[in-house]
This record gives structure tokens, C-alpha cells and sequence, in this order.
């Protein structure tokens, strides 16, 4: 035991406090760089209504539910644009509950009729849609940047075979050249490789010029028809590696043309197919 003064004792208590400091200050902290984590690569797979073409909207919503599916590309025979509000929001509503969102629309026609094209974009904006396929007079790409300006919205080219007025990649990248950004393609693979284009290398270019948008997605075989996807010649872990080269985002909807009275089992293989070969790019 041992007397200290209050004046000692502050005083050796400031000492000590020093003595923390310089310690202190003898350790710095050491952090470790984190590596960067890139976000992980993936894709929206939904379906194109017209799939269902034979079935109204609550059997599409019954079957792409049973099916687990989660997006949709809207066909207007089956989400108009007409709909009354207290009937736009009963679809909303029911999409909801069965965790559906329309993340796209098409195929809609489209001209130089400023008025229209703006009715399109707006009810695309309304409902949260992000892409529009769209199958576009020559003569309306001016009038449809100007619009585009207006909405957070995409518009795709829907190519539709030979003969139509949209065919190949090059012929769309042309066309959309110095055009508003948002406004590119939605590649049907089935009728581009009836064109006699590759949808892998067409992927790959159009999503370099970033004028890749959405898809409409089928499968064919050697004789250019429509098959269960993996039955035919497009590759899809191929087509999913270019995807994810151009770090595309869009929406990728399957077109299943077959079977319109019972199309529910080649779609449910189709999307077993699509999903395994994302699963291995991803």
C-alpha cells in the first residue's frame, strides 16, 4: 500500500493514456483487399402467350404457374391494350399471385403515326414492361426515336422470315443504324436460321452493337422446322456463352409454335432443356 496524490496521480494516468497512443499508433490496421465479385449471369426465361394462343388468360396464367415459369411476353390477343382499368387491374392482380411478371409485348406493327407509337410506349411504361417486338414500317424509324426519348421502354425488330420484311442480322443492323439506342432487335432464332442466318453469330453481333433486345425463342432441325428445344441444331450452351459474352439482359421468351390444342408438354421439355444448358454457361 502506498500513498499517491490526486496531482501524481493525474499525472501518471496522462502517462499511461500517452503510452496507449503510442502503442497504438505502432499497430496500424492492416485491411485486405476483397476481390471484385461480378454479379452473376442470367436470364429472364418466359414465354411468348401466342404459345397458348388456344387458351384465354386465366388458363395461361393456370398453365405457366403449374409450369413454374415466371416471365411472360404478352401477346396482345391475351393482354389488349384496351382493357378498361378495373380489368387491367384484375390481370395485374391475378399475374401477381401467381408470382408472373410480363416483362415484354409483340408483336405489335408500328408506323410513322407518331400518335400510335406513343399509345404503345405508354401502355408498355404503365404496365412495367421493358420490351416491345415490334414488326416496323421503313419509313417509321424517325418517328419511333423521337417516341423512344419519351419511355423507359425497348422496342426489338421481330424478324419474320423469308420474305417478310425483316429477315437476317445484317439487314436490322443496318436499318438501325445511328437510331436511338433502345431501339434494336428481338431475335427469332427459328425464322432467322430459315433466312439462312446462324442465331449463335447473330446473337454475338447483334449483342456487340448492343442492338440486342429480347428474344423469341425456337428450335429447329436439319429441314428448318420447328422442334422441342434440344431436338434440333441450335446450340443453346453456345448461344447462352454469347449471351453472356455481350452481357445481355434482355427478356428470352419461348415461341413454341407446335401442338396449339396440346402445347403444354413440349413446352415443360423445352424449358427443361433451356434451363439445364443455362445452368451451364451461368
Amino acid at each position: 500500500m502506498f500513498h499517491v496524490s490526486r496531482r501524481e496521480f493525474l499525472s501518471l494516468g496522462a502517462v499511461a493514456v500517452a503510452g496507449c497512443v503510442r502503442e497504438r499508433r505502432l499497430e496500424p490496421v492492416r485491411v485486405t483487399p476483397q476481390p471484385a465479385v461480378a454479379a452473376p449471369f442470367r436470364v429472364n426465361l418466359g414465354l411468348q402467350s401466342y404459345s397458348l394462343r388456344n387458351f384465354k388468360f386465366d388458363e395461361v396464367v393456370a398453365k405457366m404457374k403449374e409450369a413454374d415459369i415466371h416471365f411472360v411476353e404478352f401477346s396482345p390477343m391475351h393482354f389488349a391494350m384496351g382493357m378498361k382499368p378495373e380489368e387491367l387491374a384484375a390481370a395485374q392482380a391475378k399475374l401477381a399471385a401467381a408470382q408472373i411478371k410480363p416483362n415484354a409485348y409483340g408483336v405489335c406493327g408500328i408506323g410513322k403515326d407518331e400518335a400510335g407509337a406513343r399509345r404503345l410506349l405508354e401502355f408498355a411504361a404503365k404496365t412495367g414492361i421493358e420490351m416491345v417486338s415490334v414488326d416496323p414500317a421503313a419509313d417509321a424509324f424517325d418517328a419511333i426515336d423521337k417516341v423512344l426519348a419519351d419511355y423507359p421502354v425497348t422496342l426489338g425488330i421481330h424478324n419474320h422470315g423469308p420474305g417478310s420484311r425483316w429477315t437476317t442480322a445484317d439487314q436490322m443492323l443496318a436499318a438501325l443504324k445511328d437510331h436511338h439506342p433502345r431501339f434494336g432487335v428481338c431475335l427469332d432464332t427459328g425464322h432467322l436460321a430459315r433466312s439462312g442466318d446462324d442465331p449463335v453469330e447473330a446473337a454475338r453481333k447483334l449483342g456487340a452493337a448492343k442492338r440486342l433486345h429480347g428474344f423469341h425463342f425456337k428450335d429447329v432441325n436439319a429441314q428448318k422446322h420447328d422442334v422441342v428445344v434440344g431436338k434440333g441444331t441450335i446450340d443453346l450452351v453456345a448461344l447462352f456463352a454469347a449471351l453472356k459474352e455481350t452481357s445481355f439482359t434482355g427478356p428470352f421468351s419461348l415461341e413454341y409454335e407446335m401442338d396449339a390444342t396440346n402445347p403444354m408438354p413440349g413446352i415443360v421439355a423445352s424449358f427443361a432443356a433451356m434451363r439445364e444448358a443455362l445452368a451451364k454457361v451461368a
